[in-house]
């Protein structure tokens, strides 16, 4: 689920744990908000200091469920690296 969205991060939630996923706010010309999300920068779960590691499947499960929320709201999603 996603909490919040800044010029630079996604804050989602994923069962009980939270996580800042960085990338970059776009804005396309059809007025709809993009974002690029860094998948090789998804690395730990909040709090950081913590250092919990954010597993492979639970990095696709993050980028599926802000994929499907951004489809459904008609905005763009990109991944890099793809």
């Amino acid at each position: 689920m996603i909490l919040n969205i800044t010029r630079g991060h996604i804050w989602v939630k994923l069962g009980e744990r939270t996580a800042s996923i960085p990338g970059e706010m776009l804005f396309p010309k059809d007025g709809k908000m993009g974002f690029v999300v860094y998948r090789d920068q998804i690395d730990y779960w909040e709090p950081k200091e913590a250092k919990e590691s954010i597993s492979s499947s639970d990095i696709t499960a993050i980028i599926d469920d802000i994929q499907a929320n951004f489809r459904q709201n008609g905005h763009e999603l990109q991944i890099e690296p793809d």
